[in-house]
């Protein structure tokens, strides 16, 4: 990595991560063998539903 894509990546912040556009009943991208809507439908809605709102997404499990 040069120092000017350095530079570049500390003034423009992280890349986000795309989040798949599946179907509810297709095979998960993660290679598990499971359908989405039963392996990371729920954690990649929460991804979108962040990112439209300009919010961190928090990552998943007990409210505590």
């Amino acid at each position: 990595m040069s120092i000017l894509e350095t530079l570049k990546r500390v003034i423009t912040g992280p890349q986000p991560q795309l989040v798949p556009d599946l179907g509810r009943n297709d095979r998960c991208w993660c290679g598990s063998g499971r359908k989405y809507k039963a392996c990371h439908m729920a954690t990649d809605d929460r991804k979108r539903s962040a990112a439209r709102t300009g919010a961190v997404a928090r990552p998943a499990g007990r409210g505590f």
